[in-house]
């Protein structure tokens, strides 16, 4: 299960490193407002995942439960206070939007090393 999940991480990153690339920004679809379902439901399977890493593994997998934590707090966020959420996504993106692209990029691939490295220990 910890594989799946860190290729899926992986996956995820290769997305929209791909999409940002070749002209069209996955990224930027997702974050508007009109997608928010799109988003919510991509968060949840992760969520999904990894709560079941979490609570199925022996010992507890610290770094999936971090990870877990996140795509909670995010789902939180989203649904309690969805235009706070995309007021802060619309200016990072305006202050810089490649920044973000690579940056949301690069923390996808690392949660994916994360993930196998954790597998590796746990």
């Amino acid at each position: 299960m910890i594989t799946i999940l860190a290729v899926l991480y992986a996956a995820y990153a290769f997305v929209y490193f791909y999409s940002y690339r070749s002209g069209y920004s996955l990224l930027r679809y997702m974050y508007k407002r009109k997608n928010i379902n799109v988003y919510l439901s991509i968060e949840l399977i992760f969520f999904i995942l990894t709560s079941l890493v979490v609570f199925t593994n022996q010992p507890l997998n610290w770094v999936v439960a971090i990870l877990m934590f996140m795509h909670l707090i995010g789902i939180a966020w989203l649904v309690a206070n969805p235009k706070n959420f995309y007021e802060i996504v619309e200016e990072s993106i305006k202050t810089d939007g490649n920044l973000i692209e690579n940056t949301v990029v690069g923390s996808l691939l690392i949660s994916s090393m994360l993930v196998l490295f954790s597998g590796i220990i746990f």
